[in-house]
């Protein structure tokens, strides 16, 4: 059943709905009284969902990004955030899709205004905090954004704390520190694709290709859907010569979605993507010629056998 089809289902349910209570009132009560009661219900059913139109358009977002409507989701958030302008949750949830969508201007206005509204035990600081330092990233302020989530994470840990954090100790490139902290991060956690590709990449950085290697391993089982493990996957297996595979891993990378909040970019991959498909073709023309140069020295070395015979034959003859 399509959305249209359904509310027009839901709301036949309510008119029946309606008749049936006013029959009943009209026959209990009569008819004035009747209208007077289900007048009454009908202002207060219009008036609840007035006051509640952020958490309407909030849920309807949340339904349209479910579904790939990422410019109508992001336009039923704007319209939530109008509607309950003090509501912090419903505006870091817009703060964190502007991100997403690459408009960091906006949405550092707009996670700093959540921030001034939250009220303390219904509003999400933390999650809130955690968005401030992704803006914080995206703005040029890593060691602001690291410090931010360096505190977080001593009272509140969680899996997507440790996962950002990691990734921003190597985005600063300090590779020690990455690798003990995502080190730690495992022990929260190494169920999470992030987090162990947040490892994967502080091996390979720091130099230990074959551990490095392993965790990939590991990684590759969990599925991920982020283009940034292919991508680091694939330079793990460059170094171990595995071309063919590492462009494989390139190509993954390449059909899933690319956000502002990724720490590559679709033409980083589509570049490293020709550059070891030109190394790929050089190597096998390298091949190619090696071959044909080993297939000439052979025939060379055969005609000489076979001259070698042929004048040792006429000296036996005479």
């Amino acid at each position: 059943m399509n959305n249209s089809a359904r509310s027009s289902f839901q709301l036949l349910a309510v008119v029946v709905g309606l008749y049936y209570i006013f029959s009943g009132l009209m026959n209990i009560l009569g008819l004035l009284e009747a209208i007077l009661i289900v007048g009454g219900f009908i202002v207060l059913a219009a008036l609840f969902m007035y006051l509640n139109r952020g958490v309407y358009y909030h849920n309807r977002a949340g339904r349209k990004f479910q579904k790939g409507d990422y410019e109508g989701a992001l336009a039923d958030l704007k319209k939530a955030v109008s509607a309950d302008p003090k509501n912090a949750n419903i505006r870091g949830s817009y703060a964190f899709l502007l991100l997403k969508l690459g408009e960091t201007q906006e949405a550092s206005i707009q996670i700093d205004e959540a921030i001034a509204n939250v009220r303390k035990k219904r509003d999400d600081r933390n999650g809130l905090t955690l968005t401030k330092a992704m803006v914080l990233w995206k703005e040029g302020k890593t060691d602001q954004a690291i410090d931010m989530l360096s505190e977080l994470v001593t009272t509140f840990e969680t899996t997507d704390v440790y996962a950002t954090l990691g990734f921003l100790y190597i985005e600063k490139g300090d590779f020690e520190k990455a690798l003990e902290f995502n080190l730690k991060a495992k022990e929260f956690n190494s169920d999470n694709a992030v987090i162990m590709d947040n490892l994967g990449c502080s091996y390979y950085l720091s130099g230990d290709y074959d551990t490095a290697y392993e965790v990939y391993q590991d990684v590759m089982k969990r599925k991920p859907n982020f283009p940034e493990a292919f991508y680091n996957y694939a330079k793990v297996l460059e170094n171990r010569g595995e071309l063919s595979q590492a462009i494989y891993m390139l190509r993954n990378a390449l059909t899933l979605k690319f956000w502002n909040t990724n720490t590559i970019t679709k033409a980083q991959v589509e570049e490293y993507l020709d550059s070891l498909l030109a190394k790929e073709e050089e190597l096998n023309q390298k091949k190619e010629a090696d071959r044909i140069s080993e297939a000439a020295a052979s025939e060379e070395a055969d005609t000489d056998v076979e001259n070698k015979d042929a004048v040792a034959s006429e000296n036996d003859g005479e």
